[in-house]
């Protein structure tokens, strides 16, 4: 089986050195070296986390996502390749930390939501805007999202709700307040995600039709008062349903978006031949656009099938664990990764509003790709010690 590991991540490297130098010919100032240390700290991290006796299944997938966004980056701004590459490295000690840190003792689930909402009405007192949303603040010259951190505590305290048994009046306090404070930082985005975890855990703990319809109902309900009262939302979903009409203002990244990936056929038309440029903020919202142009068809079905196998590993890992409240978290932070997936696909695909998140492991943002390190690292460490194979 080793020998096999080992081949694997070496031919994984042979395909990222030619990678490398077809991107050193369309960009001359990329770092060469910054794939070759990322493909190192991914095998170190699959080998320690073997050796730990935790399953490392989850980090070649990782590896493809995390170099196929390097990639991309590159292709557009080598200065954000450089720091996504800076955030990545990070992201590994995050990763460690997540498995480390799922072997202690949980807190006080009241302790996990008073993080959250702490988290968020700093947020929203003390952050600073950026697209519309308060959902930033600087500390000691670092520029984070506090809800990326928020939204982890508050998948803890809903995993140990469900299977506690805790009283429903706090659990209606406690998510209308986190959706009170998103609101207030006229961030949805996160707000919509966090809903429809809570709404799939629910549900996965005990499903019932009324439920389903309540849920169904409060998404309707969300998305008609978030139409009513936020006028950059309302701006947002006209430019969803009618771009055309909106094609000087927000129509104009939906409708890029789409051409892009039309133009990109079934093979696509080659990486560094696309139109990249002309979409707004390609490198945040809309890299799946930009994959799907140069890629084609084949390149993003190809990467979600990858978040597919994610899922599957994910699945795999928890379903042999045997305390409910460790399986409902893992079960959490897997759909927080890959809810954000569908949002985001979709989002480009107008099959759901745009929410502006972006995609995990691919696109920019360091503080993201931070948290979804440390989610993943939670999650192989919540699958508990394998025997020997």
């Amino acid at each position: 089986m080793f020998r096999t590991l080992y081949r694997t991540w070496f031919e994984f490297a042979g395909w990222l050195f030619c990678l490398s130098w077809w991107l050193f010919w369309l960009q001359r100032q990329i770092c060469w070296w910054q794939p070759l240390v990322l493909w190192v700290s991914f095998m170190v991290l699959f080998f320690l986390t073997k050796q730990l006796g935790y399953d490392p299944g989850a980090l070649p997938f990782v590896a493809i996502l995390v170099l196929t966004g390097w990639v991309f980056l590159t292709r557009l701004n080598p200065t954000w390749a450089t720091q996504q590459f800076w955030g990545a490295l990070v992201a590994c000690a995050a990763y460690v930390g997540g498995l480390w840190g799922c072997r202690r003792r949980f807190a006080h689930p009241l302790v996990w939501a008073g993080a959250a909402l702490a988290l968020l009405l700093a947020t929203a007192l003390f952050g600073q805007s950026a697209g519309g949303a308060r959902a930033w603040i600087t500390l000691f010259g670092l520029r984070f999202q506090p809800v990326e951190l928020a939204r982890i505590f508050l998948v803890f305290y809903l995993a140990q709700y469900f299977t506690e048994g805790r009283a429903w009046w706090e659990l209606v306090l406690i998510l209308g307040a986190f959706f009170l404070l998103l609101a207030w930082q006229r961030d949805l985005g996160p707000a919509l995600l966090v809903f429809f975890v809570f709404w799939w855990m629910s549900l996965y703990w005990k499903f019932t039709w009324p439920k389903l319809f309540v849920y169904i109902a409060c998404t309707v309900l969300g998305f008609i008062s978030a139409y009513l009262w936020f006028p950059h939302l309302r701006s947002r979903a006209m430019a969803w349903l009618w771009p055309w009409d909106y094609l000087d203002s927000k129509g104009y990244q939906v409708l890029q978006g789409l051409f892009a990936l039309r133009s990109g056929g079934l093979v696509g038309q080659g990486l560094g031949a696309g139109f990249a440029h002309v979409i707004p903020n390609v490198h945040t919202d809309y890299l799946f656009a930009v994959i799907g142009e140069e890629f084609g068809l084949l390149g993003t079905f190809s990467l979600l099938v990858v978040y597919l196998a994610l899922a599957f590993w994910a699945v795999r890992l928890l379903h042999v664990v045997e305390e409910k409240r460790v399986q409902m978290i893992g079960l959490g932070l897997t759909l927080l990764l890959h809810v954000q997936v569908f949002l985001v696909v979709g989002g480009i695909l107008r099959l759901v509003p745009f929410t502006g998140m972006t995609l995990p492991l691919v696109s920019f943002g360091s503080t993201s790709l931070v948290s979804q390190f440390a989610m993943l690292g939670m999650v192989a460490g919540l699958g508990g010690k394998r025997g020997g194979d």
